[in-house]
């Protein structure tokens, strides 16, 4: 496992676990991995954390004392703050109604006691990534989503700020902190916390999303949409859109594929 580099930007995770020291093992196990861990001791003390930070996944045991890990799975799953957030059981009830009454509460995965702290790492960092890559996608393609009603307008009031300007191959970073009420950092931090990329990567994703709609649809020359996407020279544009689709936009164009 990796050393934790301490960073404020890393994925945050709560641990809820009644048990002292298998709390602090898999804190410990899931910090080395660069997480930053937030423990609880039971339902209850779970449900304050969430109220005052911005988790990423939680990992709750069933049985605990004052409030248990199903209880708490009913409030994180009915709630529209945190109904996004993965929930992972770690539990001891091994019976096969045990894991359809979590998994029938919509927790998404699953772990039974006695277990590997490698597997528990793994399954962790796949809820988190797999939870990414939907806000990516639901970012670029204008889908709606269930994630973090505050992190959904940023990112939307972001996405639309892109779109108003996505022909400006000058658009720089600083034109975004003059649109938005916080420093150039800032806005990058935010972007890496939600969606685990760059405010650049995401305004060429956008580009390029863009240029292949257009494409598809035949709307103009492919010369003439490679400018109105932001890209001001051919080659670039060519070798950018082979990179992220693994085809050449000519091979997308309606006419082109009619004349082949």
């Amino acid at each position: 496992m990796t050393q934790n580099k301490k960073n404020f930007l890393a994925d945050k995770i709560i641990v809820c676990e009644d048990d002292l020291v298998l709390r602090k093992n898999i804190s410990t196990a899931l910090e080395m991995e660069g997480y930053h861990v937030y423990e609880a001791s039971n339902g209850t003390e779970a449900k304050q954390l969430l109220l005052s930070k911005r988790v990423s996944l939680i990992v709750s045991d069933w049985a605990m004392p004052v409030m248990d890990g199903l209880e708490l799975l009913k409030y994180v799953k009915t709630d529209a703050r945190f109904m996004h957030i993965p929930f992972l059981f770690l539990t001891a009830k091994t019976t096969v109604d045990n894991k359809l009454t979590a998994l029938g509460l919509m927790a998404d995965d699953y772990i039974t006691k006695p277990f590997s702290l490698h597997e528990l790492v793994y399954k962790c960092r796949n809820n988190i990534e797999n939870r990414k890559q939907v806000i990516i996608a639901n970012l670029v393609n204008d889908v709606e989503s269930n994630f973090d009603s505050r992190d959904q307008k940023f990112l939307q009031q972001i996405k639309q700020f892109i779109d108003k300007h996505i022909a400006n191959d000058e658009l720089a970073l600083s034109d975004f902190a003059a649109e938005f009420p916080m420093s150039v950092s800032s806005i990058q931090k935010n972007i890496k916390r939600i969606c685990g990329q760059s405010l650049f990567r995401l305004i060429i994703d956008m580009r390029l999303q863009k240029a292949k709609n257009m494409i598809e649809a035949d709307a103009a020359p492919i010369s003439e949409i490679l400018y109105y996407c932001g890209f001001n020279n051919h080659n670039h544009f060519t070798k950018k859109f082979k990179d992220k689709y693994d085809i050449l936009p000519s091979k997308l164009n309606k006419k082109d594929r009619n004349i082949s």
